[in-house]
């Protein structure tokens, strides 16, 4: 007896496609690439507002220096090689009532940041306690001294700004 062995080829039919599968692929891809804009974008503004803070705490930190100095040396400790504050505080009494001299603190000025310190006076007077009148009546008005201290900082070239003031008063 023989055998007779048949080899049958199988085929498969496929239905045909209408591409879903592609436009599912390419609908992800669209979604993901939008998010990672998304994130990139806010990654930059993230940048922009930490690099706006740190410029504005630069300037704050440079004018409050500025007029720490102005300070210290107007109580006769010259510092940076410039003395001489008590003559600024004695032009601004010159110059008169709200009028304002701005001193240049070049040893705090840099190519990015100017810094500088503005002294102005305010008049007002008044009698002292203990002063009376004389016996003409003619009074002795002795006046008060306030000067207003500003420091002031400003970068040239990101517009940050920062103005500290102060009040001295001698009495």
């Amino acid at each position: 007896m023989k055998k007779i062995i048949h080899n049958s080829i199988i085929s498969v039919q496929y239905k045909s496609q209408s591409g879903v599968v592609l436009v599912v692929g390419l609908v992800l891809i669209l979604v993901i690439t939008l998010i990672a804009i998304a994130g990139l974008s806010n990654s930059a503004v993230q940048t922009k507002l930490s690099s706006n803070t740190q410029q504005k705490n630069d300037t704050f930190q440079a004018a409050e220096s500025a007029l720490s100095h102005a300070i210290i040396e107007i109580e006769g400790v010259p510092l940076g090689g410039i003395a001489g504050n008590s003559d600024a505080l004695a032009n601004a009494m010159e110059r008169g009532n709200g009028i304002e001299d701005e001193v240049g603190i070049t040893y705090l000025t840099s190519t990015l940041m100017d810094v500088s310190v503005t002294y102005s006076y305010l008049e007002s007077s008044g009698l002292q306690s203990g002063i009376s009148l004389n016996a003409d009546e003619n009074s002795t008005i002795i006046g008060q001294r306030k000067f207003i201290l500003e420091g002031n900082a400003a970068m040239s070239g990101s517009g940050a700004k920062s103005k500290i003031s102060q009040g001295i008063s001698y009495e």
